[in-house]
């Protein structure tokens, strides 16, 4: 009984540890931000603060029109901000919102990081500190007030579920995030990968589809039209001319003007998806947890790449996921660093108006990691089991079948 009551206040102590670190570090983090919140970006000069006071003049008669360039379900955010904490300013409750989302997303590496170390939570509790203290990360949320980091925590509970092996929440999580920004695609090839080895069931895709549609009814039943809805993310597709939009990708050494290479690049960047995805379906190795996070990686990193018309804050998702991945393979730690880096570099121009290193010097970081990671991805997938060594003594099915029909033959004799 004595032993028992020791154990119980053990584990006491270390609740109460764990909760006061916890505390700290949620002080901590939100202290770390306060500097940034009161910075007014350009993108929310000219879009977030007019959706927010559309919101606040006409409340929900808003969604009978496109006032904003994105899907229903962050203005749904907005609203709701504007109705129950109509106090704070529209600067205030933006960042309030991509901020949040940053603890989320820090939460959803700690529970992917916690499968891989189950003994301990030291790992897990790094990834989550690196994660929310990661500069893009930072600077995205309570600087920019993106919200990259809300449809990336659905991506990286997306990722979760995966390890857990529960494939329908998995993309429910996937829906959700899609239903955020279109850039959830990123993820898509990796859906691919892992239902030709039968990782996936097919059937489960078709989760993420309810959940898209179900965050577009609130504005249907307002009065949108069902086909406007529908439409959000192929008109998104139409609104830019250039190639690249502030993003260290491919495009970077092709000149601004050759913009009618468009369709080009969405058909090369489809090409390098199925390569990759002939190398998977061929491969015997077992898709194991660090393989997937490490395809997970790769298939958010190829696409911003490869695919044009990409932002400079696109590597967002590839950036928090590598730091899974060098958790999950610590000798891969100098991919989160260059992704990390990378990110934080493409925010500098639009953000402080200065270029500390070229847009295509960093393209060049980012290829070079890409060709390194394809190599070892090539390696990998190449690898076959070394065939079973028999001992002496050992039968092998050959030499059993010779046993079995001497003993036979020997019988009838």
């Amino acid at each position: 009984m004595t032993k028992i009551m020791r154990y119980a206040i053990q584990d006491k102590k270390h609740f109460i540890s764990l909760t006061l670190f916890c505390l700290n570090v949620l002080i901590l983090g939100v202290i770390v931000r306060l500097p940034g919140i009161s910075y007014i970006s350009h993108d929310y000069v000219l879009s977030l603060k007019r959706w927010y006071y559309v919101l606040v003049d006409e409340r929900s008669d808003a969604f009978l029109w496109g006032f904003s360039n994105y899907n229903v379900l962050y203005p749904y955010l907005l609203y709701l901000a504007v109705v129950f904490l109509p106090s704070l300013s529209a600067l205030v409750v933006i960042k309030a919102i991509s901020i949040t989302f940053d603890f989320v997303l820090a939460f959803f590496v700690y529970k992917c990081v916690r499968l891989k170390y189950t003994q301990q939570r030291l790992f897990p509790c790094l990834a989550a500190l690196v994660t929310l203290f990661a500069p893009f990360v930072i600077l995205n949320s309570s600087v920019w007030g993106q919200c990259d980091s809300i449809y990336t925590a659905f991506l990286i509970a997306c990722l979760y579920a995966l390890l857990k092996d529960r494939q329908a929440w998995a993309f429910i999580a996937f829906g959700v995030s899609f239903s955020f920004k279109l850039q959830a695609i990123f993820l898509a090839p990796l859906f691919l990968w892992l239902v030709l080895r039968n990782r996936v069931k097919l059937r489960y895709l078709f989760c993420s589809l309810p959940v898209y549609l179900v965050t577009l009814i609130p504005a249907w039943l307002i009065g949108r039209p069902l086909r406007d809805l529908l439409l959000i993310y192929f008109n998104l597709t139409q609104q830019y001319d250039k190639l690249s939009l502030g993003a260290p990708n491919l495009y970077q050494w092709i000149p601004i003007h050759y913009f009618h290479w468009y369709p080009l690049g969405v058909v090369f960047t489809i090409f390098i998806v199925l390569g990759v995805t002939l190398l998977v379906f061929k491969s015997r190795v077992d898709i194991t947890p660090n393989l997937l996070v490490y395809l997970a990686t790769f298939s958010t990193l190829i696409i911003p790449f490869f695919l044009p018309k990409m932002h400079d804050r696109y590597f967002f998702p590839a950036g928090v996921i590598a730091i899974v991945l060098a958790f999950y393979l610590p000798k891969y730690w100098s991919t989160a660093v260059v992704i990390g880096l990378v990110s934080t570099l493409t925010l500098l121009p639009n953000l402080y108006k200065i270029e500390p290193v070229p847009l295509s010097l960093q393209a060049v970081f980012l290829l070079v990691l890409i060709a390194v990671l394809g190599w070892k991805l090539l390696r990998i997938l190449e690898h076959r089991p070394p065939a079973r060594k028999h001992s002496v003594g050992t039968l092998t099915p050959r030499r059993a079948n010779a046993v079995t029909g001497h003993a036979r033959r020997s019988n009838r004799d």
